[in-house]
């Protein structure tokens, strides 16, 4: 029984050469696409106080709101951190990761749930 891959290659030799250069021009793309790092939008609550991007991974040094009602941070806007967090893409969805008070880079088993 022929498996998907082998079933993909047979439709794609059926392709014309003007095809075949637009679908490699396609997959170039999304290639370049899924290797950059993520861009990060801060989340409500945050203030980005210092970024890095390394390969494919997005380092943020991230002020925060801690969400408690009588803190400094409720009442004076005085934001807690920097703590740094790591952002990367897995596949269609963005992951993060708490790394604390000091920037510390991430190596691939450091990630949970990460593609290997």
């Amino acid at each position: 029984m022929a498996s998907q891959r082998d079933r993909l290659y047979k439709q794609i030799q059926r392709l014309s050469l003007d095809e075949k250069q637009a679908l490699r021009e396609w997959l170039d793309q999304q290639i370049e696409a899924e290797q950059a790092p993520p861009e990060v939008e801060p989340q409500q609550g945050r203030e980005v106080a210092e970024k890095k991007q390394i390969g494919r991974v997005t380092y943020q040094a991230e002020l925060v709101k801690c969400g408690k009602p009588n803190c400094r941070c409720a009442t004076e806007e005085q934001l807690h951190g920097p703590y740094w967090y790591a952002y990367r893409k897995q596949g269609q969805k963005l992951k993060s990761w708490y790394i604390g008070k000091e920037l510390k880079l991430l190596e691939a088993e450091d990630y949970p749930d990460a593609e290997r």
